[in-house]
């Protein structure tokens, strides 16, 4: 007899098998329902080696599921429509790299209740790392009705408010595949090392990918001289290895089975970057340790707590003692599981999915909201710059977390990405449109871009009738080398003067950041429908001002600043040996000039934080007394925008900035003080130095200002107001 109910089971990553793959056997098995895999096309042509078009048909043999291939949700509709049931995702996401998914489970019939996965440790819209956060952003939204996450609470730290209505903790469905039976560990057992190289954290933030081939390749020698073996085990989806045909060494074999086809307990002890791999070896009760970049850059904060190794040296010792003394390795993993507080008892954890199988059961029908979206935006930028964060991100947020707003950001990394699959013209149009087609945008924004492929964009858009804004916060077609040659270097690129070029005459709406960077492109392309924005930076108190003597002067800056300090170091120097208790501290990668370095430990440094919530928190909790805004005069710097006395001002920190640049305006009615000679740039630290009353009420003035002229919410207006410009420019196009 035909089921009443229909279990769908949505594959597009080649990791969605191990994901899946339990559920599988209990929708078919345990709760009779009619099975059916829809694979994606893409799947297929990620899976290089057939390894999971197997498993997949293994899988149907033994459920008796069916399994089809979609290429789109048009397709994948037709195939659901008169059904009934559960439909479920083993990876969705507003992200490029889930769409296929994501739209499938966002066009699904009513009858259908959507449940998407939580796929890794480390998952977007989960948990973020620093280095997803660099890639992807903050703001990520799932197409499914029901989320099942691996934990709750405080650990997940990048789930939006609107997404948490929609939780269901359950645990990894990875215990529900694990075996069981007793094994005896051979003496002469080799380690794991689990690469995964293709992973956003060993390229965002640096090219850690060398680093880790090399250290393996010397651990491997080290570990030849005892006569032992080394099992290397690829990514399923990244397969780094295999792909670029890495030499491997004698010693060294390769185990490139799915995991649940492993049992990781015939291993000594594993090793990996962050990773989920992880958590198997964790749960497998292996001595595990993580590996970490020798700068100790890549972001490994979720696990805490584990052993850290980096060099070869410190890999091959980790190696004797987890042979010789595992228990010291068991115990601290066996604690760190514990404070994770995700259900890990495979009868507990089929349980909390038993009860979707069976609230299925009892559902006639989802009567789901079909609210027609706002908007639907996508941001092209060069990558997760500050930029992007500041002007749009954080102001639209709400929009984004409520779903009145959807949002979606492609980066020229990932555009180059596609550009080294597709090298051709013709290839890399054909992949541009199908994304744009999927995603659907109402409104394009590049930001800052000056990447490739922006004539593609621009085409589809204007063929398709979608406004397109092209958002420019400092006069990228003319970089000085003042602000350092390989900066300068970059932007004077034929190509990228070229993209800007284009995009400034081609978008329906140029967005500038301040008026004088209006006035400067007004100029130069005359015709061209540009405006700027009353507001470019907004904020809000944070941390009020402190009764206290000054104990921290700083600067936040990038290296392409150091110009701009330099020019005010005399003063600075004549402050710190008037003021021997006073701190000197630079945030961000600005070097510590050499003028200053005979204080020593006065002069303290703090490395730049990417995400923008995280860095406004972190800077909040640095104290400083005053803030500096020094900027030189030259044309490039006009046209500035006061982010800075925005930020100091949100941390109560007392400003003195350059005059006659863009922070006159703010620090009027003593909202700050402005100064050009040294002598002036002196007497202001003095003044503030030794009057911390005139400091308070200055803190105090720029934070009532802040509070009524650079609201978050004002912002927000702005740039929704900038859309509606952007429709109408748009509109009166398409009429003519």
């Amino acid at each position: 007899m035909r089921p009443s109910k229909t279990a769908v089971f949505l594959i597009n990553l080649v990791q969605d098998v191990n994901i899946l793959r339990p559920l599988i056997f209990m929708a078919s098995r345990d709760f009779g329902f009619e099975t059916r895999l829809l694979i994606s096309s893409k799947f297929l042509g990620r899976d290089m080696f057939g390894i999971w078009q197997s498993e997949v048909d293994r899988i149907c043999e033994e459920t008796g599921a069916t399994h089809e291939v979609y290429d789109d949700e048009f397709t994948a509709f037709q195939t659901l429509t008169n059904r009934s049931g559960l439909i479920f995702a083993g990876s969705d996401s507003n992200l490029s790299a889930h769409s296929t998914s994501h739209n499938v489970l966002r066009s699904a019939p009513p009858g259908f209740i959507r449940i998407v996965l939580q796929h890794g440790f480390e998952c977007v819209g989960f948990r973020h790392s620093g280095d997803h956060v660099r890639a992807h952003g903050t703001t990520v939204s799932f197409g499914a009705d029901i989320v099942c996450s691996w934990y709750g609470g405080d650990s997940l730290t990048a789930m939006s408010p609107s997404q948490r209505t929609k939780l269901h903790v359950t645990g990894p469905t990875a215990v529900l595949q694990m075996p069981t039976l007793p094994m005896t560990r051979l003496s002469d057992a080799p380690g794991l090392v689990c690469e995964n190289l293709h992973s956003v954290r060993l390229n965002i933030s640096g090219d850690f990918k060398s680093q880790f081939v090399k250290a393996f390749e010397e651990f491997c020698a080290l570990q030849a001289q005892d006569e032992c073996q080394v099992t290397l085990r690829p990514h399923p989806g990244g397969q780094y290895v295999l792909k670029n045909k890495l030499p491997l060494p004698e010693n060294a074999t390769i185990n490139n089975a799915p995991m649940y086809r492993v049992d990781l307990r015939q291993f000594s002890y594993g090793i990996s970057a962050p990773s989920s791999v992880l958590i198997d070896m964790l749960l497998a009760d292996i001595p595990t340790a993580v590996w970490r970049d020798g700068n100790g850059v890549m972001d490994s904060a979720s696990y805490d707590g584990l052993t850290e190794i980096s060099s070869p040296a410190e890999w091959n010792a980790f190696s004797k003692e987890a042979v010789n003394h595992p228990d010291q390795f068991i115990d601290l993993q066996r604690k760190f599981l514990q404070r994770q507080q995700m259900p890990l008892d495979p009868r507990d954890v089929y349980e909390r999915f038993a009860r979707l199988f069976q609230a299925a059961e009892r559902i006639q029908t989802s009567l789901r909201p079909t609210e027609p979206e706002r908007d639907r935006v996508l941001f092209i930028a060069n990558g997760m710059v500050p930029t992007l964060q500041l002007s749009f991100l954080k102001p639209l947020a709400p929009l984004f977390d409520n779903g009145s707003l959807v949002n979606e950001i492609l980066t020229e990394v990932r555009i180059r990405e596609e550009m080294q699959v597709s090298p051709d013209n013709i290839a890399l149009r054909g992949w541009l449109e199908g994304y744009l087609t999927d995603y659907a945008p109402s409104i394009i924004v590049f930001c800052r871009y000056s990447g490739p492929a922006s004539e593609i964009i621009l085409s589809w858009a204007h063929n398709n009738d979608v406004p397109v804004i092209y958002h420019i916060d400092d006069d990228l077609l003319n970089i000085p080398a003042d602000i350092g040659e390989r900066k300068s270097a970059y932007h004077n690129h034929p190509d990228r003067v070229g993209a800007v070029s284009n995009l400034m005459t081609k978008a329906d709406l140029v967005y500038a950041s301040t008026e004088r960077l209006n006035q400067r492109f007004s100029g130069r392309f005359p015709g061209t429908n540009i405006v700027a924005g009353r507001i470019y930076c907004s904020g809000s108190v944070l941390r009020e001002p402190e009764q206290r003597e000054i104990t921290k002067v700083g600067y936040m800056a990038s290296a392409d600043h150091a110009h701009n300090l330099d020019m005010i170091l005399p003063a600075i120097v004549q402050f710190l040996d008037r003021n021997p208790d006073v701190v000197f501290e630079l945030f961000g990668s600005i070097p510590v000039p050499t003028e200053l370095e005979r204080f020593g430990e006065r002069i303290s440094t703090a490395p730049p934080i990417a995400n923008y919530d995280r860095f406004l928190q972190e800077f909040s909790s640095y104290g400083w007394d005053i803030g500096i805004c020094p900027l030189t005069p030259i044309d490039f710097n006009l046209a500035k925008a006061n982010t800075k006395w925005v930020e100091y001002t949100a941390v109560g920190t007392a400003v003195i900035a350059s005059r006659d640049t863009v922070y006159d305006g703010c620090c009027e009615d003593g909202c700050g003080i402005l100064a050009e000679t040294q002598e002036e740039w002196l007497a202001a630290l003095e003044l503030l130095a030794r009057n911390p009353d005139e400091r308070i009420k200055q803190i105090s003035r720029a934070q009532e200002k802040l509070n009524g002229d650079y609201t978050v919410a004002r912002l927000r207006e702005q740039v929704l107001h900038i859309f509606d410009q952007a429709k109408e420019i748009a509109k009166r196009r398409v009429a003519a």
